[in-house]
């Protein structure tokens, strides 16, 4: 009888514990289900952002090894050639600050800061924007970065070069309009102080991309240039 007893309290027992398991298992799943969202978000996003890291990078490390001459040389004024390369270089820095702009939207929607590595995204992004090392005012970087987004379906992509550039030559553009803020600070790399502030903000570029790809496996390694 006792151990009739015992075993009909212990099946009770289960069955009432399964059936709070099923009533709180929704409650349960529900932050790991964010949390691998999160995760796949940030993975997926950091791909494009290291390879327009990279292409920024590197044609910052170009630009110093020619000592910005492409904008402080008054022979390079006229010719088409550096004309289209100075515009390739504006698109490179929007399509920086776009690619961290969608990380950012992306960043409300999914709990990107509760992931290590996106904690730590997102603190780079408040680097670049930070007075001490950001290019262009705060909200301007974010306009620009804003400007080049564009809705595809469900989700958002980057502007094309090409359409960049077509955009350049509307003279009712907005991207334009903000464009040409980074257009006159590069022209003025003849300044030392504008001119450090360009290479430093190379430098934030060149170690986020050593911090979430140490091994390389995205984008080539680089030297970081010596000032």
């Amino acid at each position: 009888m006792e151990d009739w007893i015992k075993n009909t309290i212990a099946l009770i027992s289960g069955g009432a514990l399964w059936e709070g398991f099923k009533f709180l298992y929704p409650e349960i799943r529900r932050p790991i289900d964010n949390y691998s969202k999160a995760k796949t978000q940030l993975f997926e996003k950091l791909d494009p952002i290291l390879k327009a890291s990279d292409e920024l990078y590197g044609k910052i490390l170009s630009l110093t090894k020619e000592d910005f001459a492409t904008f402080v040389n008054e022979k390079h004024s006229i010719s088409d050639d550096v004309e289209q390369n100075r515009k390739y270089i504006y698109y490179l820095f929007a399509q920086f600050w776009a690619q961290l702009e969608y990380m950012r939207m992306k960043s409300h929607n999914f709990s990107i800061a509760r992931i290590k590595k996106g904690n730590e995204l997102l603190r780079f992004i408040e680097t670049y924007e930070s007075r001490e090392f950001r290019i262009l005012d705060r909200s301007i970087q974010r306009i620009i970065g804003e400007a080049l987004l564009e809705e595809s379906g469900n989700t958002f992509k980057v502007m094309s070069l090409n359409q960049f550039v077509n955009k350049l030559h509307e003279q009712d553009s907005n991207i334009r309009k903000w464009i040409t803020l980074l257009e006159s600070k590069l022209f003025a790399t003849s300044d030392k102080e504008i001119r450090q502030k360009i290479l430093v903000f190379g430098v934030l570029v060149a170690i986020l991309i050593d911090h979430f790809d140490p091994k390389h496996q995205i984008v080539r390694k680089r030297d970081i240039y010596r000032n």
